[in-house]
């Protein structure tokens, strides 16, 4: 009976929607969300009695999220290109009321948000309005025809669709000068297309980011080259959006001030990473030829699992073995064992990198043995 208290038109009551402006970027601050839970994850499950092993583990595992947490608001963000302007405008069409606004544009990969915010003037038919609006506008991916007929590109139906639902003149403005497709005007053309393969090498980016958090469990130097790969591809992400774009630079004059555009956040933050991508992958693979026992324990891997083939060697063929490999000129050549097998001759264990030609001694595993111990299936083996 109480659901009915109060209520004369018997049936639910019904509230016109609540309408406000955009704060945040979702989907980015999802990702940050994402990421700081796996953070959270880390910190909970991975502590031991072990404090060197908790710095180590806490400062790899941190770095390896902190690097893929970058790549994704890279390809994600919505501030590859920003502009921000205070200038005096119409508001509306029809409506010959003036406003000081703020007006900003934030070009990403997929995407451009057009930001306007004004206070009302007083005594005016705008007094009790609230002037904030962030729209976005996508082109992903197709151009489409000419026109904003149904198979027309995306941004031109959400730029006509914008239109019918009364958008502000000044945001419209702006965005006309993505939509024009003709003569000189072609930035929505040129932002689609350098979004699309910017987008691409971000995503290749992540891909060999991934694969280099697994090799960093297996081999390190492969781990290494993966990492810098991912460096290397934000860079040319960088230099596609660079070079790609509209030759001419994308200025809107308003009546005090022109909108220009500059590199923003999200693109500096992607050359940032690059660079640290690269820096590490550099660090990575020159420690692997020097300190390769300490870059193995600092990941907490097995320096043994590197190596790929184990050989039982004479003193004589290593000794041969080591002038081969600096001096170049003297051939490693297969040794035949001696008729006499009561003699003892003691065998050196030399193990072969993967991936390398270069040979590495392990004094300690295994100790040398004799030739009467030696397993007959490496009685063969040079």
């Amino acid at each position: 009976m109480w659901f009915s208290y109060g209520r004369s038109e018997g049936f639910p009551s019904q509230y016109p929607p609540n309408a406000t402006a955009v704060t945040v970027d979702v989907l980015e601050y999802g990702i940050i969300t994402a990421f700081f839970i796996l953070t959270v994850c880390l910190v909970i499950s991975l502590p031991s009695v072990d404090k060197t092993s908790n710095i180590r583990t806490y400062s790899r595992v941190g770095l390896q999220l902190f690097i893929g947490l970058l790549v994704l608001l890279g390809n994600y963000g919505q501030e590859w290109e920003v502009a921000m302007i205070k200038t005096k405008t119409p508001y509306k069409a029809g409506n010959g009321i003036e406003i000081e606004a703020s007006l900003g544009v934030h070009i990403g990969l997929r995407s451009v948000n057009v930001t306007l915010k004004a206070t009302t003037p007083p005594n005016s038919t705008l007094q009790k309005e609230i002037i904030d609006y962030n729209e976005r506008f996508t082109w992903t991916w197709d151009q489409g025809t000419f026109g904003f007929g149904p198979h027309a590109g995306r941004l031109q139906q959400e730029f006509r669709a914008a239109q019918l639902r009364g958008v502000p003149t000044p945001i419209l403005w702006i965005v006309e000068y993505f939509v024009i497709d003709g003569e000189g005007f072609r930035h929505g053309r040129f932002y689609r297309t350098s979004g699309w393969y910017c987008h691409v090498l971000m995503w290749s980016a992540f891909a060999t980011w991934l694969l280099s958090v697994i090799l960093f469990r297996s081999v390190i130097v492969y781990g290494g080259y993966c990492l810098g790969l991912t460096g290397i591809l934000q860079l040319v992400a960088n230099l596609v959006w660079l070079v790609v774009k509209n030759p001419l630079p994308l200025f809107i004059p308003f009546e005090d001030d022109n909108l220009v555009t500059s590199f923003g956040a999200t693109y500096w933050l992607t050359f940032f990473n690059g660079l640290l991508c690269l820096l590490l992958a550099i660090v990575i693979v020159v420690i692997d030829q020097i300190y390769v026992d300490q870059l193995y324990s600092y990941f907490e891997i097995d320096p043994l699992s590197s190596f790929d083939e184990i050989s039982y060697l004479t003193p004589e063929e290593e000794s041969l073995l080591r002038h081969k490999e600096k001096k170049n000129d003297i051939p490693l050549v297969p040794m035949t064992p001696p008729e006499e097998e009561d003699e003892k001759v003691d065998y050196i264990p030399v193990y072969k990198r993967r991936g390398t030609v270069r040979y590495r001694q392990v004094p300690p595993i295994p100790p040398a043995i004799s030739r009467s111990n030696k397993p007959r299936r490496l009685m063969e083996v040079v």
